[in-house]
């Protein structure tokens, strides 16, 4: 999210100033399908469930991903501001053990380890070091240990760095709608998309479910317990309701019925209206509206009122020309070695390739930029036909 130097191309509007530092409000991620654009995300994810939940013995293993049954160390590597203070995170380990782990604070350790080794901790960590297991992260221990950096940058990975899973739309994100003045802005957006909706309706729904400990038991269990041992919690779930208007009126449609477009944009808009200063990942971010609307909101995205930056993988290849910069354009695209490499049209040597006043879209599907699906079109036919066939013609 850093921006390229010298390069001042919408610098007013699609970026952003943070810590005496000018960096991107959102960036777009193109490429072929299975070249890794949504791994790019899928990483960052994996990073946040391994600061957010921890081992709880040393007998548990640390989750890893890696490509290719790889068995060497995974490592992560992320920088951020936080309260005004910008922090550099370092990880290496494996499935078993916590190789090498760095906080620092405005270039300022916090904390160094390597394995059990603590070269580096904070004072009120020091007599607690013996505590700390091979499989837990230093990060977590120093947080609920009341550190105040490492408490930063826990929440940070908490509140801060977000998914929209446009894939699992959970009803109860729509709780927030029964805030009357929430409400009014939503409907305000949703109607200066175009969508018909004119009211919300939030209804909330009480249920009894089983306890999780009593689920926990029952898997456990060899021998069948009756119902009547279920020991039940009250739970609350949310049902949506919009309200369309019609040459013949208005009509309630639930919200699960409504067009898989109309859901995602629903979805968009609440987290674009009700967060701030956040970092938002959405995968395939053009997926099931039209490009109008695409467009529509990439430009709000990039707005300078618009406070959250954004990392987004799309096919939509029209976005190339949707008013970014240079540096705010990147491509996924496989080695020989199978790996994902990133870059951006920023980083071509060749100026003419970095102009503005080109149509990228038209470079990039003439492969000067590489990253491009390679179909052999005579192979999908000759497929589709099949042997028997091309012989009797």
């Amino acid at each position: 999210m850093q921006t390229g130097k010298r390069l001042r191309k919408f610098q007013d509007s699609n970026t952003v100033m943070s810590q005496d530092e000018q960096l991107l409000k959102s960036v777009l991620v193109f490429g072929a399908n299975a070249n890794g654009k949504t791994n790019l995300i899928n990483a960052l994810l994996m990073l946040k469930r391994l600061v957010i939940n921890p081992t709880t013995d040393e007998l548990q293993h640390l989750r890893v991903d890696t490509f290719g049954y790889n068995t060497e160390n995974t490592s992560f590597q992320i920088v951020f501001t936080e309260d005004e203070v910008k922090y550099d995170y370092c990880l290496e380990y494996n499935a078993t053990e916590v190789v090498r782990e760095i906080l620092k604070a405005n270039g300022q350790p916090i904390f160094t380890r390597e394995q059990q080794n603590f070269v580096t901790v904070p004072a009120q960590l020091a007599a607690l070091t013996e505590n700390i297991r091979k499989n837990q992260l230093l990060l977590y221990f120093a947080q609920q240990n009341n550190e105040t950096h490492a408490k930063a940058v826990y929440k940070w990975f908490v509140e801060d760095l977000i998914f929209v899973n446009t894939d699992r739309i959970r009803n109860g994100r729509f709780k927030i709608l029964q805030n009357a003045a929430f409400k009014r802005r939503f409907l305000h957006f949703l109607q200066a998309a175009d969508f018909n909706i004119i009211d919300i309706e939030v209804k909330e729904r009480k249920e009894a479910i089983p306890a999780p400990e009593f689920l926990m038991k029952k898997l456990k269990a060899d021998d069948d317990e009756s119902d009547e041992d279920i020991k039940f919690i009250p739970s609350v779930s949310y049902d949506v309701y919009a309200t369309h208007q019609s040459e013949n009126g208005t009509f309630s449609v639930y919200f699960n019925n409504e067009s898989t477009g109309t859901k995602v944009f629903m979805f968009l808009a609440l987290y674009m209206l009700n967060n701030s200063e956040k970092t938002l990942m959405i995968d395939e971010f053009d997926r099931s509206y039209h490009l109008e609307l695409a467009q529509a909101l990439l430009a709000l995205i990039n707005d300078k009122y618009q406070t959250n930056q954004f990392i987004l993988t799309t096919h939509e290849l029209s976005l190339l020309d949707a008013g970014l910069r240079q540096d705010q354009i990147w491509f996924a695209e496989k080695n020989r070695f199978g790996e994902t490499e990133l870059f951006s049209i920023f980083d071509f040597d060749d100026p003419a390739l970095k102009r503005g006043d080109f149509n990228y879209k038209k470079r990039y599907l003439e492969g000067v930029y590489g990253a491009n699906q390679l179909v052999n079109k005579k192979l999908l036919l000759e497929a589709l036909i099949g042997n028997e066939q091309r012989e009797k013609k």
